[in-house]
């Protein structure tokens, strides 16, 4: 791992500094310093860095003007990924690597994720419940993203219960997007796969687009993985499945020219019926593209989902393709394996720089049982370039099949 200062205000401005590990790595004007600046009101020994691992830690060396870390004087403090230092007029922002901190904040505003949350938006929808939509009687609220709200529902017609999700009013605004949204999800009905999420219907009642979907007992993924993280029960045989079962469905999808685009935990399910594995929302992402834009997006609504995004797909204007979706269902498995995501961070910065750079750490770590041939696969679905993935889910379907033969696994 790599971790630089890079200069934004003061006489050095523009210089970036690679820091290099140990102890008693001295920042200052004297000559004998390390990291030696020009800026006249720093130190000639203003304080000392020291680069152990992955942790960053700044020692205020009783230096004229003191040491400042995002405006605050400190004399000992570890740093955090676009930490700011200052000494005299100099002004130091840690990043890691060559990355870009600006290519991350045209992704979400920063601002807004440090602010504390706001109340969610779909609270509006809540009113729905009890309530009667197209031909649907609504029941409770079963799931919740940051533009929709999922619940049970009757349908009197079909004689069946449903999952029907309700997007917020404001993506009806455009007729010709509502349009694009319902063909999408027409596209969708076609589609007809044992470990796909069946959708029945799609369409616009009043200001409200819908639609509805089989439902599914049991509990999404994001669900096992907080629970596997609370009592430490790791068992990769369920890991073992999920991956099996959603690359099948990725395959099938895939042969028709479709791709996902959004892989996550909370968009597989488990049945509790049948234990059958299910892919929620194909095409949903891409159906909802521009419908509303900016005006609908809350900044920082990428955060929930970017601890399991390809690197590319954290980049503006990234080309998504099949070989994003491995790695979105890669990073899944990874987490029902350990517990945790392949990567964590305190801040989005941080994380996305995790993403694109650091490796994870081997599953086995966690959990020494997993067959070698597993975590190898794993670990091949999470690979930096798209180039070194799978590249289509069919390819990795086999691979996963000949694993489970050899351990006499059918799934």
């Amino acid at each position: 791992m790599s971790f630089q200062f890079s200069i934004i205000a003061g006489p050095d401005e523009g210089r970036v500094l690679t820091l290099q590990p140990g102890p008693d790595q001295m920042l200052g004007r004297g000559s004998n310093s390390l990291y030696h600046l020009s800026d006249p009101r720093v130190s000639r020994a203003h304080c000392q860095v020291l680069l152990e691992n992955d942790r960053v830690t700044i020692l205020d060396n009783d230096s004229r003007g003191g040491t400042l870390v995002n405006g605050k004087p400190v004399t000992r403090q570890v740093l955090k990924l676009g930490d700011v230092v200052q000494l005299g007029d100099t002004q130091l922002r840690l990043q890691m690597g060559d990355f870009a901190l600006e290519d991350a904040l045209r992704v979400v505003d920063p601002q807004k994720i440090a602010a504390p949350p706001a109340k969610p938006r779909t609270d509006k929808l809540h009113a729905l419940a009890g309530q009667k939509l197209a031909r649907f009687d609504i029941g409770p609220v079963i799931g919740e993203g940051s533009s929709s709200v999922v619940f049970q529902a009757e349908d009197a017609e079909h004689n069946r219960s449903l999952a029907l999700r309700v997007l917020l009013p404001e993506f009806s605004g455009n007729e010709e997007e509502v349009q694009r949204f319902v063909r999408g999800m027409k596209t969708a009905m076609a589609l007809r796969h044992p470990n796909l999420v069946t959708v029945y219907g799609a369409g616009k009642t009043g200001p409200y687009c819908w639609v509805a979907m089989e439902y599914v007992a049991g509990e999404n993924m994001d669900q096992a993985i907080a629970r596997i993280g609370r009592a430490g029960c790791l068992d990769w045989h369920l890991a073992f499945k999920v991956a099996v079962h959603v690359c099948r469905a990725l395959a099938y999808a895939q042969e028709r020219q479709i791709i996902h685009r959004n892989v996550t935990p909370r968009n597989i399910l488990l049945d509790a019926t049948d234990q059958a594995v299910k892919l929620g929302d194909l095409l949903l992402a891409k159906s909802l593209q521009g419908m509303g834009g900016k005006q609908i997006t809350r900044p920082g609504e990428l955060v929930g989902d970017v601890a399991y995004m390809a690197p590319e797909r954290t980049r503006a204007e990234a080309e998504v393709d099949a070989r994003s979706d491995v790695y979105g269902l890669g990073a899944t498995v990874y987490a029902l394996l350990t517990g945790r995501p392949p990567f964590s961070g305190t801040t989005l910065i941080e994380k996305i720089t995790r993403i694109r750079q650091l490796e994870p750490d081997r599953p086995t770590k966690y959990q020494p049982g997993i067959p070698p041939a597993l975590e190898a696969a794993v670990l091949k679905m999470l690979a930096k370039r798209p180039e070194d993935r799978y590249q289509s889910a069919s390819g990795l379907v086999l691979e996963l099949e000949r694993t489970g033969k050899l351990h006499g696994i059918a799934v």
